[in-house]
């Protein structure tokens, strides 16, 4: 699992294991290992380098994700509105145009003139007679308004809680993912900066190997070594360029991953070891686990079921209903008035519906059974990711600690081993083996310090806390 450059050694790269552990997607495709021998840089120079930090800020600002996360908490919190229109008024206007072949007259005055034609009855006061009253005329218009208000609806009292807690739910549902995805760019960004570093171990060792290849070369012509020195020399140098270019190729593919959960082509800064936010990490007897965003969303998606289910035990409560209504008639007719109105008051109580309320009320009974389990299961998941993160951490600072030692151990060893060689006093495959041990130790310790930041921002998340800290940094900053 460490990188090899001793001949017969295994090619297989450290990256590979560094980012099966890192990064989200696992372990990546390794480049082909007949890429040109000289590798150039590892990502193109137009993009742009940012810190740990920024690219947390960018992520959580214009992330796809994050984006799609935000908009799904928007759908929700347009249910709490829907939940309010059942107190609110509803107000309906009409109008109509009616064109009639033959207009409707009530006359009495010709009823009394059949009648007294027919009776030889001669009208006593005819002046009492009123005139002919239309019904329908040729041409009439006819226009209505209504405004009817709730007085008292089971939904609007008991709905709108539930409404609010799952818009509530939904929006810590959407930070959860925003949480996820800086998460995803942390570890991306840090699996970067440890390619970079074993990059520049590799590049070290390309430029030793070529100086211990020049070295045998010199050395055979005069006759002081043997051509098995050369060859070792120079299977060591294609060893250094394969590594290089097999970590250029993985280095160009997380950097592709990382601009795509940024939402902008970036690649990572020089790794530095105060250039990340300082992560807000609470003490254990505070229970962090319990105000993630997860655990949170859980428990109001709790809250909103049991509020369905309330709402089905006395959704059999009557509604009542004010309504107001204004009429116009071309046809003025026996009132003698254009314009009139009517005011009334209806209530309507659901004896039985067919079964659906009871239907609901089952279903919704199974919905909070369900978001029940979800909120426990959310408590233990979250309260393991605290307890794995924390004895990550505590693992990963102490394989640091061995790392950076046989880091050191292993550069003074290749110095002595240099210095005997000269002396006469050690053999090339001494000189070899101690390349070899120095550039292992020095890509095992690039590893050990990006795991050790992984694990400080996974600890960080685990306690919901990775946007708060770069938020924390920026207003520090300010």
């Amino acid at each position: 699992m460490f990188i090899r450059f001793a001949a017969g050694s295994s090619r297989r790269p450290l990256s590979l294991v560094l980012l099966a552990a890192l990064s989200p997607l696992g372990a990546l495709a390794q480049a082909p290992a007949s890429q040109p021998a000289t590798v150039g840089a590892p990502a193109p120079a137009s993009l742009r380098t940012v810190t740990l930090k920024e690219a947390l800020s960018l992520a959580a600002v214009q992330s796809p994700d994050v984006a799609a996360a935000r908009a799904q908490a928007a759908v929700a919190a347009a249910g709490v509105r829907r939940a309010w229109t059942a107190w609110q008024p509803e107000v309906t206007v009409g109008g109509q145009f009616v064109h009639a072949s033959a207009e409707a007259l009530l006359d009495l005055g010709s009823f009394v003139g059949l009648v007294a034609g027919v009776f030889q009855i001669p009208p006593v006061n005819p002046q009492m007679v009123p005139e002919p009253v239309v019904i329908t005329a040729r041409n009439s218009r006819y226009a209505s308004a209504q405004i009817s208000q709730p007085l008292f609806t089971p939904a609007g009292v008991f709905l709108l809680g539930p409404a609010k807690a799952g818009a509530e739910a939904a929006e810590l549902g959407a930070l959860e993912a925003r949480e996820q995805v800086l998460l995803a760019v942390a570890r991306t960004f840090l699996g970067l900066q440890g390619i970079q570093q074993m990059m520049d171990a590799a590049r070290e060792a390309e430029s030793v190997a070529l100086q211990r290849e020049g070295e045998a070369k010199a050395q055979l012509g005069v006759g002081m070594t043997v051509e098995a020195a050369l060859l070792r020399a120079q299977s060591e140098t294609a060893q250094a360029r394969v590594q290089l270019a097999q970590l250029s190729g993985q280095y160009a593919q997380l950097v592709a991953l990382l601009g795509a959960l940024v939402g902008e082509s970036v690649q990572p800064a020089p790794f530095e070891a105060s250039g990340g936010p300082r992560w807000l990490i609470p003490a254990e007897d505070q229970s962090p686990w319990e105000d993630t965003y997860a655990v949170r969303s859980a428990s109001l998606a709790v809250k909103a079921n049991e509020g369905k289910v309330t709402y089905d035990l006395f959704s059999w409560l009557p509604s009542v209903v004010a309504q107001a209504r204004g009429l116009y008639n071309s046809n003025s007719g026996f009132t003698g008035q254009n314009l009139t109105y009517e005011l009334s008051v209806a209530a309507s109580m659901p004896l039985y519906d067919r079964g659906q309320r009871y239907a609901a009320l089952h279903e919704d009974r199974a919905r909070l059974a369900q978001a029940k389990a979800q909120y426990e299961s959310a408590r233990a998941r979250a309260h393991a990711n605290w307890v794995a993160a924390k004895a990550n951490i505590q693992a990963a600072e102490a394989a640091l600690a061995q790392a950076e030692s046989q880091a050191h151990l292993a550069a003074r060893v290749q110095q002595q081993v240099a210095a005997a060689f000269r002396a006469g006093m050690s053999t090339s495959l001494e000189m070899s083996d101690a390349d070899t041990r120095r550039f292992l130790a020095a890509s095992a310790a690039a590893q050990a310090r990006a795991t050790l930041e992984i694990r400080r921002v996974e600890l960080a998340g685990a306690a919901g806390r990775i946007a708060a800290s770069v938020e924390e940094s920026e207003q520090a900053k300010q």
